[in-house]
């Protein structure tokens, strides 16, 4: 890894900027951490970025799990939106990660979230309903509590 630059998905609504630099400051210096916001509303959209000044402590962070205000996030190598499309063997365009914004061309994604369900739904019901769109080969329903 040649920067120190994650991305930080599923993160709680209620974490701010400075919970995210100091929950990841125990692994090492933090030059910045930000939280995305959507434009229009300025409310979080759920992930963020964290850059470490030491990319080595960045390639251990991404080795464990990590909870930060009650809910598991996920850390992940950030990916310059120039390299997150790459043609496959077949020629079909793939995402060699899903992190950030879209780039140029079509990126075929196999991994969806979907957020605000009612708390009683199952996931064999989950599953049922989007069987009908291809072959799902893991739900997983998460809740807080």
């Amino acid at each position: 890894m040649e920067t120190g630059k994650l991305f930080i998905g599923g993160i709680s609504w209620d974490t701010n900027e400075d919970r995210l630099r100091e929950y990841f400051e125990s692994f090492g210096e933090v030059i910045e951490a930000v939280i995305m916001k959507d434009r229009a509303t300025g409310r979080a959209r759920g992930f963020g970025f964290v850059v470490f000044a030491d990319p080595s402590v960045a390639e251990r962070v991404v080795l464990e799990k990590h909870v930060i205000d009650g809910r598991t996030v996920e850390a992940k190598k950030a990916v310059p939106r120039d390299d997150q499309s790459t043609p496959s063997r077949n020629g079909i365009s793939s995402s060699s990660s899903n992190h950030g914004s879209p780039g140029p061309g079509p990126i075929r994604t196999r991994k969806i979230f979907v957020g605000g369900l009612a708390s009683n739904v199952t996931e064999g019901e989950f599953k049922r309903y989007f069987d009908r769109f291809g072959t799902i080969t893991d739900v997983v329903v998460m809740f807080l509590s």
